[in-house]
């Protein structure tokens, strides 16, 4: 892929290349130096630089020191533990490495070793014990402490380009003489090279010391070469495809081997990264018909044949049989190599004695043979007619007479042995077992999946491969699901197959998947067992990511090759030679972070956060260059003792937003092997707290709080005794007024009495909650009880004194003057809703809700003194009755009649009571009674009704309790 100014690179001019100890690459370039983790460029451009121009890496790997010089070679870097420094040239910490060198009064270059474009006028090559140095026309060699030595060789500034080193010796490629000279010091060997790529006058020499590595391309591939057992050898590494490089423009090459990358560095366009394929396609021309490949055949120890006749190897199409078939997807040997595959209905049989030219078919009993596979010695053909499905397995590739037939009525989607009597067979949605001795079949009760495949691999274990619902295994008569993969692409598998080294091998719709059997299996027995599967793609050397399925499965080459159809082409792979690449536990790091809008943040084991800080990512540093699907990491936020909850990194960024102030523990886990091991990290994460945030500033507000709190209190309580004490003063001063009133009346008449009983009636349910209440104020000593008694006593004198202050509308009831009617209106809604009032604390503390539902537009004349004890009454009597329930006040006008309602769902009355208050009404007179029976309050209520010409109805309530409505015709 490439990287340029379109994508991360601030410039397309790559000049040096290099990776460090803890593997990261790191890329110089003429606008800035850049840091690759495999997946993301950091750019260094906040450093104090008078210029971003660089050219070269110098200094050593393995020391952990690389040092970087920009334009001028005045400023130097220095890359020490995956950090960067800016030194002056005159640093000690440089250690004698430098971009110029004084000698002989002329200015000396380092020679840049990977570019074999710029000749020097001058230019110096240093080693441990002496430095080279060269200009037009001789080259010297000097010891690091004494005078320079001319070494005896003809040279020319052009012949620059044909140096290159390996450890302490400087070569030279005398293409004139077609020679290798050694320098060793002053002295000159020639050194025999048994390689033309050393001779070959168009060859390029790329050498760099940081790296210790040199490379040869010739005619489009790049070869590592190497200095092993005092030879020259060289190893093709890639080829490089036509009109994607211009050679001439390469100028910087680096061979990640750990990786199998190659990293290409041009002039003018910028960073190439290749990854070098794991896996090879056979190269067709590109107008070949049918590209979609299924089942093939092993044809020779390195080579396959397929259903079209085609044979091909790793790398190309080798030779062409033209069977002219089409798309028939199931081959097999028979005993003397004849080639048997079915087409049309009919078995056919192509000759290895006539070079697979000349072909017969074969008649299966009448019957359409939909595939055939092989078994060991004996034969398996799925086959069809009008009615059924059959399994017939035959000893011998005559097809005469099979030894066993099994018949079904769906057709068959796979079928392995279990063991020599038994097969599992697969038709569409239902697993069977079928039995050779006896011939009998049995239906096992398998999940509702669709089978594509069935499977058995060399340890006995039997893997059923479905169509959008995974993978299962049967074991012990039971189907047990294995994990999904993180994308889901498992839920298609196509084919499986085991290596020598105990890894599945699964091919999908979507790639190739990797697992060793025996997670799987762990994970069957506890259902625990963490599962993470290694998924290959197109870019690990497929043409494709969806492969196709066959009834043989993987085919294995004698080799040790497989090859796996796939809708373009076949892929051959050796499973014990492509690599899987997991993290290494020592090259995990996590010391950058970034609050929003601000600079990296480097820290170690502690990361400090801004109280205000809103959002912060911290990163976690892994140098990583395969697909980043298979790059599994974890991480658990916890915050003093609690448990850990790890959740799947979609990237190497860790976000932390919306944290309070406290102290937190940041652990990252990283799978670095396929057996499910993991390498963990953890860094503390502290955020300070602001003074208003601290503990002791909560318990400082918590106390003035209380303090406030018992403060009104005692304040609320002193103002509610002294307005109890105003309202007793009031209610005795009101009793006496009463009690002087009655006898002046008492001689008057019989309704003055009366008088005296109803208001004693009416008052006294408010005074004795107050005394209840009053008492229970006295008895506790809980501030929140007090409080609560104060403000319900508060509550019920307010309503009580409201109450007394309309006592004198009481005169009005008994008095012969009264009339039923008045001038003015008022809204009955109101003396509901005041007579609430003034229970509402009463039932409250009976655990009873009164609800008032009367319309607040039904206006009365009636008289309201009347209309109001009436209405107290039948309250009082309802709150008396009923504990833990709710009482509803309702009124309504229709036609010219009001009906006012209050129903409650209290103990209710007996039937002959019920009768008895009904009949009421009609039994008084119209003179005053004495009301000295049971029943004080509804007497009165029944007088005063009779007086406005008004009605009352007692009734059982639903589903419990009284309801008592008032009736009464409206005056216009």
């Amino acid at each position: 892929m490439w990287y340029n100014t379109d994508n991360g690179i601030p410039q397309n001019s790559i000049k040096d290349i290099v990776k460090d100890k803890y593997g990261f690459i790191w890329i110089c370039t003429d606008g800035g130096i850049l840091r690759y983790d495999g997946e993301n460029f950091i750019n260094y451009k906040n450093l104090k630089l008078t210029n971003f121009s660089f050219s070269k890496f110098l200094g050593n790997v393995k020391s952990n020191h690389i040092i970087l010089n920009n334009s001028g070679g005045f400023q130097y870097l220095i890359i020490k533990d995956r950090k960067i420094s800016v030194v002056q040239k005159s640093s000690p910490s440089l250690k004698g490495e430098t971009e110029r060198i004084i000698f002989r009064n002329k200015e000396y270059i380092n020679f840049n070793k990977n570019n074999s474009h710029n000749i020097v006028d001058y230019g110096f090559i240093k080693f441990q014990k002496g430095t080279y140095f060269f200009d037009r026309k001789s080259i010297i060699y000097r010891k690091n402490s004494g005078e320079g030595k001319l070494v005896p060789i003809e040279f020319k500034q052009k012949n620059q380009k044909n140096l290159f080193s390996f450890g302490e010796y400087l070569f030279f490629r005398d293409i004139k003489n077609k020679r290798i000279l050694r320098f060793s010091k002053e002295n000159i060997s020639v050194f025999n090279v048994n390689n033309s790529l050393y001779e070959d006058p168009s060859s390029r020499i790329f050498w760099q010391d940081v790296n210790q590595q040199n490379f040869i391309i010739n005619k489009g591939k790049i070869y590592l070469s190497q200095l092993e057992n005092g030879s020259l050898k060289t190893t093709p590494i890639l080829e490089l495809k036509n009109n994607d490089i211009d050679i001439s423009m390469i100028y910087s090459l680096l061979y990640d081997k750990q990786n199998n990358t190659m990293y290409i560095g041009t002039l003018n366009k910028g960073l190439n990264i290749i990854k070098i394929p794991s896996f090879s396609t056979p190269k067709v021309d590109p107008t070949l018909e049918n590209r979609v490949q299924y089942s093939v055949l092993p044809f020779g120890k390195n080579r396959i044949i397929n259903f079209q006749g085609r044979v091909y190897d790793r790398n190309s199409l080798i030779e062409d049989y033209h069977f002219n078939t089409i798309d028939e997807w199931c081959l097999v040997y028979d005993e003397n190599k004849n080639i048997l595959y079915p087409k049309s209905g009919k078995l056919y049989r192509r000759f290895a004695k006539y070079n697979y030219e000349k072909y017969d078919s074969i008649d299966v009993n009448g019957k359409s043979v939909l595939a055939i596979t092989k078994n060991n010695s004996f034969y398996i053909l799925k086959l069809q007619d009008q009615k059924q499905n059959y399994l017939s397995i035959y000893p011998n590739a005559n097809f005469q007479k099979p030894s066993y037939t099994f018949q079904f009525k769906s057709e068959i989607s796979g079928a392995v042995p279990i063991d020599k009597d038994k097969f599992l067979v697969g038709c569409d949605n239902i697993i069977y077992i079928v039995f050779l001795n006896n011939h009998s079949i049995k239906k096992l009760n398998s999940p509702n999946f669709s089978i594509r495949n069935i499977i058995s691999t060399s340890n006995g274990n039997i893997w059923i491969l479905t169509t959008g619902k995974g993978i299962y295994l049967y074991r012990n008569n039971k189907f047990i699901q294995m994990p999904m993969d993180e994308a889901g692409d498992l839920f298609y598998p196509n084919n499986m197959v085991k290596d020598p080294n105990g890894f599945l091998w699964i091919s999908s719709n979507n790639g190739l998947f990797k697992v060793p059997e025996n997670t799987l299996l762990k994970y069957a027995e506890n259902n625990q067992t963490k599962v993470v599967y290694y998924r290959y793609k197109k870019e690990d050397g497929f043409n494709i990511n969806e492969f196709n399925g066959s009834p043989g499965g993987f085919l294995k080459l004698n080799n040790g090759d497989y090859v796996l159809p796939s809708m373009d082409g076949y892929v051959f792979f050796d499973p014990l030679k492509v690599p899987s690449y997991y993290p290494k536990a020592e090259n995990i790091y996590i010391e950058r972070a970034r609050s929003k809008g601000s600079k990296f943040i480097y820290f170690k084991d502690i990361l400090n956060l801004e109280n205000d800080f809103s959002l912060a990512s911290v990163y976690i540093d892994i140098p990583y260059f395969s697909n980043n699907d298979n790059l599994y990491i974890e991480a658990s936020l916890q915050q003093g003792d609690q448990p850990e909850k790890w959740q799947r990194m979609k990237d190497k960024e860790f976000t932390l937003s919306n944290l309070s102030p406290g102290n937190y523990t940041l652990k990252v886990r990283v799978l670095i092997s396929p057996d499910g091991k993991f390498a963990y990290k953890k860094i503390f994460i502290a955020i300070p707290a602001l003074f208003y945030q601290t503990i002791w500033f909560r318990v400082l507000v918590s106390i003035l709080f209380l303090g406030l709190i018992l403060f009104i209190i005692l304040l609320r309580t002193r103002i509610l005794t002294t307005k109890n004490n105003q309202l007793k003063k009031i209610v005795h001063q009101k009793n006496d007024e009463l009690k002087t009133t009655q006898h002046q009346l008492k001689n008057e008449s019989e309704y003055q009495k009366n008088l005296i009983q109803t208001i004693n009636h009416d008052i006294t349910t408010p005074i004795k909650y107050l005394s209840v209440m009053s008492q229970k104020l006295s008895e506790t000593d809980n501030p929140k009880l007090q409080k609560q008694y104060y403000d319900t006593i508060y509550k019920s004198s307010e309503e009580l004194y409201k109450f007394t202050l309309s006592l004198k509308n009481y005169t009005e009831l008994f008095n012969n003057e009264s009339k039923a009617f008045q001038e003015e209106f008022y809204f009955i809604f109101d003396i509901l809703e005041t007579k609430k009032r003034l229970f509402e604390e009463i039932a409250s503390q009976k655990n009873t809700v009164i609800i008032n539902n009367s319309s607040k537009n039904i206006k009365l004349n009636f008289n309201e003194s009347i209309m109001a004890a009436v209405i107290h009454n039948l309250l009082d009597n309802a709150v008396k009755n009923t504990s833990g329930g709710k009482i509803i006040m309702n009124a309504k006008t229709e036609k010219n009649l009001t009906t006012i309602s209050i129903s409650d769902t209290g103990t209710g009355m007996s039937y002959d009571l019920l009768e008895y208050y009904n009949n009421l009404i009609k039994n008084i007179q119209n003179k005053p009674s004495s009301f000295k029976n049971n029943g004080l309050g509804l007497h009165l209520v029944v007088q005063l009704l009779k007086k406005i010409g008004g009605k009352i109805i007692f009734e059982n309530n639903t589903p419990k309790g009284t309801k008592v409505e008032i009736v009464i015709q409206n005056q216009s």
